[in-house]
């Protein structure tokens, strides 16, 4: 960078104070004493995108709200100023000597480090006000981690290990993990999520098929008969419905019509299946309704792709109205040809509150595998579903009709096992081959979490074999532009 050293220009300016000192009072030049700048920006970084500085002038700080896309640094280690603007000062910077020398905005800057800069008022280069000097640092802010990957964190283990299949839901504020131990239905519950409490669930004699959670009140399902508990712990069965419930599938908001009578503008609608002269049927009730006789609505009759056991669903807004989005496991698979080959495949369901239909596509190209134990999440306004072995994540853009492999970095933690005597850790995880697991959202913070039950897992990566064990464990996710959309938003 071509830079003139600032003693040069002092001594100019000491020279003109001088000549203008001998000069008749009418011929007086008044020097400004502005040492502040009222302008920066940078030349655009990349694809044309120009990012707004903010002039911090109380600080003497200079930097972008916005920070530049990661790897930006190969991008602004030789930048141009475009703007830099003061009153009538001159700008400085230490050159390699530790001299303050003029900046020349045409030569190009490195910036991937902090840069203190000093503006100087002609006040101060002229010898009359050394104090008119102004420092400023120039903070050019790049993201750390890509926006667009999912950051995991590791919570801890889950105190009493969790053994075999498991279920966890979020009852008002607390969450309830339910499993079996032996003959014995246990149940771990957790306000935060990480420090745990271990009871036995009584009136449960086997861990439900279906669990859901209402406002006041949580429904299960087990050999066909219906179990109710108010706080997650002791159940008793439900004369609440009538006849043969096979399975919980959804609870949805719906707009309340009954207003003079409930304060809230929505209330919960639970859906399901039964069983009527051995044909299924979707039904739904209010949770107003439980227990007040005749309450259920008969939908329609579930439909032969309509999904059988280990349903899971996820609710959004559309409009002013809720949405579920489901998908579950058949007893006989689903498949599709490609190609010459067979593949299983996942039909995804939609609800809007008064109509179930199917969604999903059988489309060479737009299909969702099946999984066993699958799990649906609404997620950063898009569908993501996925389940046991956690070989892949699926996502859907049209709220469920087609479906696509996730980005790489929306993705589980993968290792390469390619180390002699590797061992996944903490620190480098391995989800791959695991199975027994819940997913919960903490939608408030954006952050997914992981409940895992102890496991050995076996899975082939390449055509290797690999094993390895993991604890009782709880991982949770985070999308990264997620949270740098909520430290933005709280001034970080």
């Amino acid at each position: 960078m071509r830079i003139k050293f600032l003693s040069f220009i002092a001594s100019f300016f000491m020279v003109s104070f001088v000549i203008t000192s001998c000069l008749d009072d009418d011929n007086d030049i008044e020097y400004s004493p502005d040492a502040t700048i009222h302008a920066f920006e940078l030349d655009t970084i990349g694809y044309g995108i120009s990012y707004k500085f903010t002039i911090n002038q109380q600080e003497g700080l200079i930097y972008n709200q916005d920070s530049l896309p990661v790897h930006a640094d190969t991008i602004i280690d030789r930048i141009l100023i475009k703007t830099l603007t003061t009153a009538s000062g001159v700008v400085t910077m230490k050159d390699k000597e530790g001299r303050d020398s003029i900046i020349n905005i045409s030569d190009s800057l490195d910036l991937r480090k902090k840069l203190e800069i000093k503006v100087w008022s002609t006040e101060a280069l002229a010898g009359i006000a050394p104090d008119k000097v102004k420092t400023y640092t120039i903070d050019v802010r790049v993201h750390k981690h890509d926006p667009d990957s999912l950051s995991w964190e590791y919570v801890g283990k889950i105190d009493g290990e969790i053994k075999g299949a498991q279920k966890a839901i979020k009852f008002k504020d607390e969450y309830f993990t339910y499993s079996m131990d032996g003959s014995s239905v246990k149940v771990h519950s957790s306000s935060d999520l990480s420090s745990w409490s271990l009871q036995d669930a009584t009136g449960l004699a086997t861990l439900p098929n279906s669990i859901l959670p209402l406002e006041k009140i949580i429904l299960a399902t087990a050999d066909n008969k219906v179990y109710e508990s108010t706080d997650g712990i002791t159940w008793t069965e439900s004369n609440k419905f009538s006849g043969e419930v096979n399975t919980f599938i959804s609870a949805i908001p719906i707009k309340n019509d009954n207003s003079q009578t409930e304060e809230k503008e929505y209330i919960q609608q639970a859906t399901y299946l039964k069983t009527e002269d051995n044909v299924r049927y979707l039904y739904s009730i209010l949770e107003s309704e439980l227990g007040t006789g005749n309450a259920e609505t008969k939908i329609q009759a579930a439909g032969e792709n309509f999904p059988t056991k280990n349903i899971s669903y996820t609710t959004f807004k559309k409009g002013g109205q809720y949405q579920n989005v489901i998908i579950g496991e058949h007893d006989e698979s689903i498949k599709i040809t490609v190609g010459d080959k067979e593949i299983p495949v996942s039909i995804a369901w939609g609800y809007n509150g008064t109509t179930w239909a199917e969604l999903g596509t059988t489309s060479t190209v737009a299909y969702c595998p099946e999984f066993k134990n699958p799990t649906i999440i609404y997620y950063n306004n898009l569908l993501y579903t996925f389940g046991d072995k956690f070989e892949s994540i699926y996502v859907s853009k049209n709220e469920g009709i087609a479906w696509q492999k996730a980005d790489k970095k929306f993705s589980f933690p993968y290792q390469d096992w390619s180390e002699s005597g590797f061992e996944p850790t903490i620190e480098k995880p391995e989800f791959m081959g695991r199975t027994n697991y819940s997913v919960v959202q903490d939608t408030e913070n954006d952050y997914i979490y992981f409940l895992f039950s102890e496991g050995d897992v076996s899975f082939v990566g390449g055509e290797k074999p690999y094993n390895y064990s993991h604890d009782s464990e709880i991982w949770r996710a985070r999308l990264n532009q997620l949270w740098f959309d909520k430290a933005k938003d709280a001034g970080q």
